[in-house]
């Protein structure tokens, strides 16, 4: 599109490519937080990235979706525009360390249930089904420890 009306278009676009660009760099850093947090075990920390993460994801999903009009009313195939090369980079950046640290949770969630598996008396393989095919059902109730 060539005139003002284009101009203006272009100018509303690079906008908000820009904000995108800071947000998912922001994104990015609050996935190292994250990160941190989770090998040092802190919970408040984790818990404070967790949140950061939750607005940022909800700011760039809010920006995209102006992106997208943007570029449908205008015309122009943003998502081409070498402008947006080091954002789309950076967002690859943030699935990978997200994944990461997806697993980590994961991870730490199973340790947690094998501990309380341990703790409530099951066998580490879990429940077993006797010769009927019906789960064993083993409930002791003991003491754990004494004051």
């Amino acid at each position: 599109m060539s005139g003002p009306l284009g101009s203006d278009f272009d100018t509303a676009l690079a906008a908000v490519m820009g904000d995108l660009a800071r947000e998912v760099d922001a994104l990015h850093a609050s996935l190292v937080e994250e990160r941190m947090a989770l090998d040092q075990a802190d919970s408040a920390a984790l818990e404070a990235a967790g949140r950061t993460k939750s607005d940022l994801l909800d700011r760039i999903e809010k920006l995209e979706v102006e992106r997208r009009q943007l570029s449908d009313a205008s015309g122009i195939d943003s998502l081409n525009d070498p402008r947006w090369a080091h954002t789309l980079d950076r967002l690859r950046e943030c699935r990978q360390l997200n994944e990461v640290n997806g697993r980590i949770v994961g991870q730490r969630i199973g340790q947690v249930r094998q501990a309380l598996a341990l703790i409530s008396g099951e066998g580490p393989a879990g429940s077993t089904y006797g010769p009927d095919g019906v789960a064993k059902v083993r409930l002791r109730s003991a003491m754990l420890a004494q004051v």
